[in-house]
C-alpha cells in the first residue's frame, strides 16, 4: 500500500494529467456521436417523407419538377415548353419501368439503334443494364437539349431504409438520350446518344475513303470507315509516329486526335484489291453546338514494301468532308 501511495505522490502531476485528457477525449466522442446521430435521424426521416411522398404519387410527373429538369445545364438553354411533357413523361415512363422490374415494356421503348448496337437482345438488355437498377429510386436534369436531341443526366439512388446508407451519396449514374423516331418519341441509354448515317467518300491514287456512319455517346464517337484499294501495292493507313495524324475537324476547326490505340497494325493494312471497314474511335465530348465537318488521314503510306525514304516520299493525305 505504501508502494502505491509513494507512486503516486511521485507521478500524480502526470496520473491527474492523463485522467483530465481521457476524461475530455471521452467528452468530445460523446459530443460527435450525438450530432452525427441527430443528423442520421434527421436524413433517415427526410428520405422516409421523399419515399412517402413519391408513393403517393399517381401522376409520374409530380415526383420530379419538369419545369426544373428541362433547365439544360451544359448549353444553358432548356427543353421547349411544348414538348418538354411529352420527352420528359417518356423518360420517366422508361426509368420506372426499369426500376419496377417491367424490363420488356422498357426494351420497347429503346431505339433500334440502341436494340443493335447495345442490346440485341431482352435478356441481354436486363442482364447488363436493368438488373442494377432494380427497386431504386430517382432523379434527373435535362443536360443538353439541341438538334431536337435531348440528353438527361439520371441518377438512380439506393433506398436507404432498405441498404442503411446516404441516398445521396450512393447513386448509380446514366446519361439517357430522347429523340423522336417518326411519330413516337424513343430513349437511348448507357451514354448512348445517337448513330446517324453519312455515307460521304473521297478517292486519291486509288484508294478511295467512305465514312459509312458515326456512333455517337456522351465522351467519344465511333466511326466506321469503308477503304477500298484499287492499287496493286498494300498499302498502311497509319504510321503511328505521329499525333494527330488521323483526325476529325469540328466545325471551329479543332482537330481531334483518333484514339488508335484501340486498333490493331492488321486494322490499318489494306491489301492491293481488298475493300474493307475499320471501327476508329475520337474522344469527342458530346456538344450538340460543335459540328464534325470532316475525317481525315495524313499519314498514309501507298507502298508498305518500300525502304523507309522512299516510303516517306510516297505519303498521302485525304480529307472526307462529311456535310
Amino acid at each position: 500500500m505504501l508502494k502505491i501511495i509513494r507512486l503516486y505522490n511521485k507521478n500524480r502531476r502526470i496520473i491527474w494529467i492523463s485522467l483530465i485528457i481521457v476524461i475530455f477525449c471521452i467528452a468530445i466522442i460523446g459530443v460527435i456521436n450525438k450530432v452525427y446521430q441527430e443528423q442520421a435521424n434527421k436524413n433517415m426521416e427526410q428520405y422516409s417523407k421523399q419515399l412517402q411522398e413519391a408513393s403517393n404519387k399517381e401522376n409520374p410527373s409530380e415526383v420530379v419538377d419538369y419545369n426544373e429538369a428541362a433547365q439544360s445545364i451544359t448549353t444553358g438553354g432548356s427543353v421547349d415548353q411544348d414538348i418538354k411533357d411529352e420527352v420528359q413523361g417518356v423518360l420517366e415512363q422508361f426509368i420506372q419501368y426499369v426500376t419496377s422490374k417491367q424490363v420488356e415494356q422498357a426494351y420497347n421503348l429503346l431505339t433500334e439503334d440502341c436494340k443493335e448496337i447495345l442490346y440485341p437482345t431482352l435478356e441481354g438488355f436486363e442482364q447488363k443494364y436493368c438488373q442494377d437498377l432494380y427497386d431504386k429510386i430517382y432523379d434527373f436534369q435535362s443536360w443538353s437539349s439541341t438538334d431536337n436531341t435531348y440528353v438527361y443526366q439520371v441518377r438512380f439512388y439506393d433506398n436507404m431504409l432498405s441498404a442503411g446508407l446516404d441516398f445521396t451519396n450512393h447513386y448509380l449514374e446514366d446519361y439517357i438520350t430522347v429523340l423522336k423516331k417518326g411519330d413516337v418519341y424513343k430513349v437511348n441509354i448507357h451514354n448512348f446518344i445517337r448513330a446517324n448515317n453519312i455515307r460521304k467518300t473521297a478517292e486519291a491514287n486509288k484508294v478511295q475513303f467512305k465514312v459509312n456512319n458515326v456512333e455517337t455517346y456522351l465522351d467519344y464517337e465511333i466511326y466506321e470507315i469503308e477503304v477500298t484499294n484499287d492499287s496493286s501495292k498494300e498499302i498502311i493507313l497509319d504510321t503511328r509516329e505521329k499525333d494527330n495524324s488521323v483526325y476529325v475537324k469540328n466545325n471551329d476547326g479543332l482537330k481531334i486526335q483518333a484514339l488508335l490505340y484501340e486498333n490493331t497494325d492488321e486494322d490499318l493494312r489494306v491489301q492491293a484489291g481488298e475493300s474493307k471497314k475499320i471501327r476508329i474511335k475520337f474522344n469527342n465530348t458530346f456538344n450538340g453546338e460543335k459540328r464534325i465537318v470532316s475525317l481525315g488521314f495524313s499519314d498514309i503510306i501507298l507502298d508498305q514494301a518500300l525502304h523507309q525514304e522512299e516510303a516517306e516520299k510516297g505519303k498521302m493525305e485525304i480529307e472526307i468532308y462529311l456535310q
